[in-house]
């Protein structure tokens, strides 16, 4: 089993590194897909790591930075950590491998507490003349995952020894009415299947499953909604998460399903996939299951309710605070009662998290023309796009669809600042924040701009339009963009105080 199988779930957010090492660390936050700053410090040493969705994407440290400020502090045993989810990202990406390849890339090199293997009391790091790893490293792995999409080539037999789903798997999903099963991709024409879904009009999804890899791609009435892909080393969403399904199928890796689900289990599907985390970490044997899942209906959430057993998962699927229905990994059909879901609490390891967005949006659809013209096979290592050139974190890059003419809200009328406001010109900065949402997003702006346009002109009002914007749910915009255009514009905001 590889070291990032092994991955915790949900750590505290300070701690000891002789209790949980950096590469506990490192597997957890790729579990969570979490987002935001891990400092490690030992001594007069110090050590700053940076993720999003997941990601390591940049680190430094003590003269040093990539993925050689990684293998230094995976050698302590001693110190401490912290994590910070709301700390701003830097724009440097001085990483672009997988958390995979570099602990793999760690362990040829023999730094210790590379691997989950004993490691020595003492603290040893690696040659400091050591050169930079490359971003796609050549050599076979041994125990790690490999690189999926690349060709069966040196890396392809390590999969064999592999058990298990991949650690950053997409959520558990339920089935409905299964319209095709085990479509073996070396005998489908892909597109041919996607129009002939498109043209009855399948509400649902289409699931690839394949030997290190899983995907998904989502219908909403025939129209394609979203794509996800999960090769091992994140989960992509959008025209990545598309191309690397396509490139899956041209190879004949794997098989598809079809599944049929209603338009609200479909909407609830894309909620718990993209929608953020609103309560996190919390264990069962603190937690009343029963009355937490009764305080969400009566807030009248669009969400989910996830419970992480040790041997089984359960989500109960909620919209407007009405139970659409629970199901688990094992059990995956459709209840009206939530107590397949709810009996995991009995286990005191069991976690507990909550997701759900702000605003209910019906799904957004995506031309399929457009997408199989723009998706040429794409390298698996391209799991995250490259960072954009000007004033953009590491993952909120322009996709470079067509533009279309962008909305326009309203023009606001002057107001004076109140008592104790900032002088700020409102019309410039909402100008500059809108042009924000634009090179964020392009013609995936519109409800940003509008929730813009409708913000009165003082700094508390933005501050809790901002915060939305990070939780809100836009179909085919990954999480981590939002997140990255809120952080963006809270940090011009500050400049104008």
């Amino acid at each position: 089993m590889s070291t990032i199988e092994q991955a915790p779930g949900l750590l505290d957010n300070r701690g000891s590194l002789n209790q949980t090492p950096l590469l506990t660390l490192l597997q957890s936050k790729q579990a969570q897909r979490a987002t935001g700053t891990l400092q490690v410090r030992n001594g007069g040493e110090a050590y700053s790591l940076f993720f999003l969705f997941g990601h390591l994407f940049h680190a430094y440290g003590n003269g040093s930075q990539g993925e050689d400020a990684v293998f230094t502090p995976l050698s302590w045993r001693q110190g401490d950590y912290s994590f910070d989810p709301k700390s701003k990202l830097p724009t440097e990406e001085t990483i672009t491998a997988p958390t995979a390849d570099i602990l793999a890339e760690a362990k040829r090199r023999g730094v210790p507490g590379a691997d989950n293997g004993p490691a020595p009391a003492r603290e040893s790091a690696p040659s400091q003349g050591a050169a930079p790893v490359p971003s796609t490293p050549a050599q076979p792995h041994v125990s790690e995952r490999p690189v999926v999409s690349q060709p069966p080539a040196a890396a392809q037999p390590a999969a064999t020894p592999e058990e298990g789903p991949p650690a950053t798997e997409l959520y558990p999903l339920p089935v409905g009415k299964l319209v095709y099963e085990s479509l073996k991709t070396a005998f489908v024409d892909f597109p041919k299947l996607l129009r002939s879904l498109s043209g009855d009009r399948l509400t649902g999804y289409l699931r690839l499953t394949g030997l290190a890899s899983r995907g998904m791609i989502l219908f909403y009435q025939g129209s394609l909604i979203e794509s996800f892909y999960d090769g091992g080393a994140v989960v992509s969403t959008g025209r990545t998460a598309f191309s690397l399904f396509k490139n899956d199928v041209d190879r004949g890796e794997g098989s598809m399903d079809v599944i049929e689900l209603s338009p609200e289990v479909v909407t609830a599907i894309y909620q718990l996939l993209t929608a953020p985390t609103i309560l996190q970490g919390l264990l069962a044997r603190f937690v009343d299951i029963r009355a937490l899942l009764e305080y969400l209906q009566e807030e009248k959430i669009h969400g989910s309710l996830l419970v992480r057993a040790p041997e089984e998962m359960g989500i109960v699927l909620l919209r407007d605070g009405q139970l659409l229905g629970a199901f688990t990994r094992g059990q995956p059909q459709l209840m009206q009662d939530p107590e397949i879901v709810t009996r995991l609490c009995a286990d005191a390891k069991t976690r507990i998290e909550v997701k759900a967005v702000a605003d209910l949006e019906e799904p957004a659809s995506v031309s399929l023309e457009e997408m199989l013209a723009m998706t040429p096979s794409v390298p698996s290592t391209v799991y995250r796009p490259s960072p954009a050139p000007v004033q953009a974190g590491p993952a909120a890059q322009a996709q470079a669809p067509p533009r279309v003419p962008s909305y326009q809200p309203p023009p606001q009328p002057a107001q004076p600042p109140a008592a104790g406001e900032p002088d700020i010109d409102w019309p410039a900065l909402m100008s500059q924040l809108n042009q924000m949402a634009d090179n964020a997003l392009q013609n995936r702006s519109k409800k940003v701009k509008e929730m813009l346009g409708s913000t009165e002109h003082n700094v508390d009002a933005l501050d809790r339009t901002i915060d939305r914007i990070s939780q809100t749910s836009i179909m085919f915009v990954d999480p981590a963009r939002l997140t990255n255009l809120a952080n963006e514009m809270r940090q011009l905001l500050e400049e104008q105080r």
